[in-house]
């Protein structure tokens, strides 16, 4: 994604096809690609193969790939997920990153973090002013911190424990953004991604972590 956008096209193209190649022996063992965050998946499923469109192996890698989020609620649905998920106390906020919403698959975050029990979701679609690589420059972090402002008071009006997203940096993002636009409510201190949420409720990672 960072070679993509600062225009290194051809280098993006020659990842793809390494990439791809030494994935394709899985692929046809019968392997799924699970990308665990949505910027890759959507590299992984539409961009590549906007590139290279005549390569095999990026139109197998392409067709192969699930987001994890999209991959654990295709299991719920077909098989249905083990026992014991427990209640998350406290409550989520769920973003939903810019990528996840190009992958155009809906929800999934959120249909996911539903399967946990007596647990409240709030959704919050909207940018939170991260932009990748753009959104890591110093210079940037004004105007990104004025692009995500509505999502950051809005995760603060829900004042729920856990903040994720399905993009990491834009969770951390988001997390400082809150820190920031407080007043008088408590933020929380770790940002996750969904899929960890899931974990913590199989009681398979600490809370504290």
């Amino acid at each position: 994604m960072p070679k993509l956008e600062h225009g290194d096209i051809a280098g993006v193209a020659d990842h793809a096809k390494k990439v791809a190649a030494e994935l394709k022996p899985w692929i046809d063992q019968g392997y799924a690609v699970i990308s665990l965050v949505a910027s890759c998946s959507l590299m992984l499923k539409f961009e590549w193969p906007l590139f290279l469109p005549n390569d095999d192996d990026v139109q197998t890698l392409a067709a192969a790939t699930f987001d994890i989020d999209q991959y654990v609620v295709d299991i719920a649905d077909k098989e249905g997920l083990p026992a014991g998920l427990t209640p998350l106390d406290g409550g989520v906020t769920m973003h939903m990153a810019c990528h996840a919403r190009a992958l155009n698959a809906g929800q999934k975050g959120a249909q996911m973090l539903r399967h946990i029990p007596d647990t409240a979701i709030d959704v919050i679609e909207r940018c939170s002013g991260h932009g990748g690589s753009w959104g890591v420059m110093k210079k940037n972090f004004d105007v990104a911190l004025k692009v995500g402002n509505p999502v950051f008071r809005a995760a603060v009006k829900n004042g729920n424990v856990h903040v994720v997203s399905e993009c990491p940096l834009a969770a951390e993002q988001i997390l400082q953004g809150m820190t920031l636009a407080d007043g008088e409510m408590p933020v929380p201190k770790v940002s996750r991604h969904p899929i960890e949420l899931m974990a913590l409720s199989y009681g398979l990672m600490p809370a504290n972590d």
